[in-house]
């Protein structure tokens, strides 16, 4: 007789589990529920100069689905959505889908597409780590890099496996603009990245990227480098980025059209069962070809967490700008898991 399970969410919670839920579950098919809610706020410039003053709240829901095809391989698919609730107002509330995907796997790997994170993503993952929203992962270009399949983008279609301490990541994003006045506006991209951790700890890899930009402008690429290490309580991780023409800084400078090198460190420890601390550094300079070399993000971070239950955790940040006229800040929140 075929097993059936159904579990309620707030059972789950009160279990102390911090994955996902599983709501469904017989001999070939799964449904796991997952989410969170982020209540923060930052204390800082008022005056216009800070892109985090204020308010960082945000609620983010997800859904995991599995079935069994057959011995060896399996279909997937995985929604996530984001409801963002910053300012006051009519439009204090945003809504975004972070992740739309759907696949196959088995262990030769698993095939995706939709709405996912580029391969590179593997790599700049070891730095993302802060335990606060706005900070971290603010140097490499990864996370702002939308159009040319680095972050999460649409249409991607990804490799993804494991074999023995080996992970691969490869992403092909498919072009998804039209032309403009007759002129070819192709943002298609692909990239690969490769990792291998070894027994005690220790990680190590790396990744390169390339993006088609508009007809008669070259190529976005991206290299990134790095290593990590995560064994008694210790977790340290360093990532270096390199890269030109990079869409990611636009929005930093009039013109894209340039160089760019990204730093982003991390070291931490779990003092207690409930505890933790760690420091960051994220630093990103850009080289215009119509300008001068400066530093666009220079930061240092020292950050605390401290975990109530599984679910619930304390968390806070101070950030010490290294920019010019840019003043320090310091966050804190609070954060639901389930």
């Amino acid at each position: 007789m075929k097993k059936l399970t159904i579990i309620a969410l707030a059972v789950a919670a009160a279990s102390g589990s911090v994955q996902a839920a599983k709501v469904y579950q017989d001999e070939k098919h799964s449904v796991d529920l997952y989410g969170r809610v982020y209540a923060g706020y930052t204390v800082g410039d008022d005056e216009g100069k800070s892109d985090n003053f204020g308010s960082d709240q945000y609620v983010r829901l997800g859904a995991k689905v599995k079935s069994k095809i057959d011995d060896v391989s399996y279909a997937v698919g995985r929604y996530e959505l984001q409801l963002e609730s910053n300012h006051e107002g009519d439009e204090a509330s945003k809504t975004k889908t972070r992740l739309a995907y759907a696949g196959f796997g088995g262990n030769y790997g698993e095939f995706t597409f939709g709405r996912n994170y580029g391969a590179l993503e593997l790599i700049a993952d070891w730095t993302d780590s802060s335990y606060v929203n706005p900070y971290g992962n603010s140097a490499l270009g990864i996370s702002s890099s939308r159009e040319e399949g680095i972050g999460r983008s649409g249409n991607v279609l990804k490799y993804t496996g494991e074999f023995s301490g080996l992970d691969v990541h490869v992403s092909y994003k498919f072009n998804d603009n039209e032309k403009e006045d007759g002129v070819s506006q192709d943002n298609s991209a692909y990239g690969i990245a490769l990792a291998y951790t070894f027994d005690f700890g220790f990680g190590i890899g790396g990744g390169y990227n390339v993006a088609n930009n508009a007809d008669g402008i070259d190529d976005s690429k991206m290299a990134i480098f790095g290593v990590n290490y995560d064994a008694n309580g210790v977790y340290a991780a360093a990532n270096y980025a390199t890269g030109t023409n990079n869409k990611g800084f636009k929005q930093h400078h009039a013109d894209s059209q340039g160089d760019h090198t990204g730093y982003e460190a991390v070291v931490g420890y779990k003092f207690t069962k409930n505890f933790r601390a760690q420091a960051m550094w994220n630093k990103a300079e850009l080289e215009p070809n119509n300008g001068t070399k400066f530093d666009k993000v220079d930061y240092y971070t020292i950050e605390g967490r401290y975990d109530l239950t599984k679910q619930l955790r304390i968390v806070a940040a101070y950030q010490m700008n290294q920019i010019d006229d840019a003043k320090d800040e310091f966050h804190f929140a609070a954060r639901y898991d389930f």
